[in-house]
């Protein structure tokens, strides 16, 4: 197998010098070739004359030799001048073929000149393939980045829509929220002036009752005073008293309070937002602490070893976060801003969260929000 294709290459290079250097000069050759023949031919010719002219010789004499010599020499002059005009026309043959040469060797050098510029376009044109398949493997990455771009986008326009849904809802919450507290507040000062008036009219009637003795009326006044005056004190030495009580001490009135210290040294100091720092909150499982600022951050804070270390920053408010809280499980991490939205992180990952966990946000909220009228 490899001495067959051996062979067919050897024979395909011949095969293309010959169509190279043979075909394109057919003509000349055959030409050169037949002007060849025509002189050998001659040659033969006046070689044969030759002979008959000395056969006549040999043979003739007196007044016929004299007509035979006379006749040979024509034809000897003929033949001379077909010669001549043969030696002529070979002469011009051979300055044709001497040109024909130097065109040969001219069209043998543009041949070469080719070839060269044929390797360098080959040189050129395999550059360019390995460029074409460079350049489509890159757009071939290009195109699958655009893809996954447009993917993210998708995601990302699906979650906005989702958060806009949300925002609205949580919008028309808190307008509901907001005129039911002011109607609240409307029903609070209606029930303070209700209150107002009944007292006014209780101490009217207390001042202008002339059913009981004076006496009596001033013993029932010193009394109301008398309790009045130990409430206050009573409060006074509360608000003055900043040392911790057991769980076993009682006051008079008021029942058990539970025991709390204040702290009289600094644990951790630390920068933790840029711009003040608005709520700071502890983890119910872990020893992380949760701190909201005006930089509209959400950071959580590792201080079991000791030093704080920034655990994550949790971003998406709009504006600077007024309070933190986790929940019960210390999964989740609720923060509300000054934009009038709240949201909900979660610790494992570090995401806002939403979808399904919106309820979540809204059930969150709703209770905030319940809890800021009461």
């Amino acid at each position: 197998m490899e001495m067959a294709e051996w062979r067919q290459t050897i024979l395909f290079k011949l095969q293309n010098r010959n169509r190279k250097e043979t075909y394109c000069f057919q003509d000349l050759i055959a030409q050169h070739n037949k002007v060849f023949e025509s002189a050998n031919a001659l040659r033969n010719e006046n070689l044969h004359l030759s002979i008959q002219n000395e056969k006549l010789r040999v043979e003739g004499g007196g007044g016929s030799n004299s007509i035979a010599e006379t006749r040979l020499s024509e034809e000897v002059q003929n033949l001379k001048q077909k010669l001549l005009s043969q030696t002529e026309e070979l002469a011009e043959l051979h300055k044709r073929k001497g040109e024909n040469a130097q065109q040969i060797i001219d069209l043998n050098v543009k041949l070469q000149e080719r070839d060269k510029m044929m390797s360098t376009k080959d040189v050129t044109i395999a550059e360019s393939q390995s460029k074409i398949a460079s350049l489509d493997a890159e757009v071939g990455m290009l195109t699958h980045a655009n893809k996954e771009l447009k993917h993210l986008n998708d995601v990302l326009r699906d979650e906005y829509q989702a958060l806009q849904l949300a925002f609205n809802v949580l919008e028309e919450k808190l307008r509901k929220v907001q005129d039911e507290n002011r109607q609240l507040v409307d029903r609070l000062i209606k029930y303070k002036a209700k209150d107002a008036d009944r007292m006014n009219e209780e101490n009217d009637n207390f001042l202008n009752d002339g059913s009981k003795p004076f006496t009596s009326k001033l013993s029932t006044f010193g009394i109301f005073r008398k309790r009045h005056a130990k409430m206050q004190k009573e409060i006074e030495e509360a608000c003055r008293d900043t040392r911790g009580v057991g769980s076993d001490d009682y006051q008079e009135g008021y029942g058990p309070i539970s025991q709390s210290t204040l702290p009289t040294k600094v644990h951790v100091k630390f920068d933790g937002h840029e711009g003040e720092v608005n709520a700071v909150k502890w983890s119910p499982v872990d020893r992380i602490v949760v701190t909201g600022g005006a930089d509209r951050k959400v950071k959580l804070w590792d201080v079991s070893k000791g030093t704080q270390e920034n655990k994550a920053i949790l971003v998406g408010s709009n504006a600077g976060v007024m309070a933190v809280d986790f929940d019960t499980s210390g999964s989740l991490i609720l923060g509300a801003s000054n934009d009038y939205a709240t949201r909900v992180w979660t610790v494992s990952d570090q995401r806002l969260r939403i979808g399904k966990e919106m309820e979540y946000v809204l059930t969150i909220a709703d209770f905030c929000f319940v809890t800021d009228l009461h």
